[in-house]
């Protein structure tokens, strides 16, 4: 705490923005908050969730306990969809508001398709086949193993794209099916294998928000995503792809539904990039940009009411009680 307050002190900030809260940020939001300076801090990793699907359950009331301590002690926490608000309010968490994420729309776009880079998803499988890409982290949480039924299907080339500590037992879980492990890809090459492909797919329940289905839908894909956490608020049902339970035969009805309906597959395409054009950086930094002139009022008024002191642990230990701020 120490430390961090000297770096602070010595930057003298107007205002602090804390990126994924976790024990750092406990200092930051004490040093600020006894330094009346407006904070801000975003939620967007599902901790308590994360702790779920590794098994460490004792964990999860704990992690969610902190992480609202710390963010209620902030002026502001921005979350990214709707379905995370909703949760963080039922948890108790306070001053929410919803800051979703920007697209390169130049970046990730239809026109880089280029055969080269379908042949490389394709790997030697059919030409004809549907094209259906992960891109992610492989790890527990991410349920990969959701389209297994979907690597089974004739006529479908699953190509899954990113490591991660869980790729070796994939590989062997997908042995025979035909799925392709690309690895990492990034920059250009990860937006050609986007617009190269047909339709995309993702399987984690515990996300946020899910950049990944952004980058798709503005690359023409449709996208077949679960219908829980916060990439189910990315995807219009039906229109610009669709939402499935956590069912290995619901993502690969939805893939053969596709195979078979090209003509659905290019609405729901073209449906998709214009989705992804309603949300290009420039508008998500002025929306931010508003939220901080938002933080910097709620901290003149916590000025006008709250004289500094030296705060007691009890004082630390409520921040409702030292903010003087409501909790909406």
């Amino acid at each position: 705490t120490v430390l961090v307050g000297n770096y602070l002190d010595e930057f003298a900030p107007d205002l602090i923005h804390m990126f994924s809260p976790a024990f750092l940020s406990l200092s930051g939001m004490v040093f600020g908050r006894r330094r009346n300076i407006p904070i801000i801090a975003n939620y967007q990793t599902d901790l308590p969730g994360y702790a779920e699907h590794y098994g460490l359950h004792f964990l999860s009331q704990p992690a969610r306990d902190i992480l609202r301590y710390i963010h209620n002690g902030c002026h502001l926490t921005l979350v990214p969809t709707k379905s995370t608000l909703s949760e963080l309010r039922s948890w108790g968490f306070h001053r929410l508001r919803r800051w979703g994420r920007g697209v390169d729309l130049g970046r990730f776009n239809p026109n880089r398709r280029s055969q080269a880079w379908r042949e490389r998803l394709l790997n030697g499988r059919d030409p004809d086949s549907l094209v259906c890409i992960y891109v992610g982290r492989l790890a527990n949480e991410k349920r990969v193993d959701l389209l297994l039924e979907t690597a089974r299907t004739p006529g479908i080339a699953l190509t899954i794209i990113g490591d991660g500590a869980l790729r070796e037992e994939l590989e062997t879980r997908f042995a025979g099916t035909g799925a392709h492990f690309m690895g990492y890809l990034l920059g250009d090459d990860l937006a050609a294998a986007y617009a190269s492909a047909d339709v995309f797919m993702f399987t984690g329940p515990s996300e946020t928000f899910g950049q990944v289905a952004m980058e798709a839908q503005a690359s023409g894909l449709p996208a077949v995503v679960i219908n829980r956490g916060g990439v189910a608020d990315l995807v219009m049902d039906g229109v610009t792809g669709f939402l499935r339970a956590d069912d290995p035969k619901a993502f690969a009805s939805a893939a053969k539904r596709l195979r078979d309906d090209p003509d659905l597959r290019v609405r729901l395409a073209q449906a998709a990039r214009r989705h992804a054009e309603h949300h290009p950086w420039e508008a998500i930094m002025a929306q931010l940009e508003g939220y901080y002139r938002e933080a910097v009022r709620l901290n003149e008024r916590y000025k006008r009411v709250y004289q500094p002191q030296t705060l007691s642990l009890p004082d630390l230990l409520n921040p409702g009680k030292w903010m003087g701020l409501s909790d909406e």
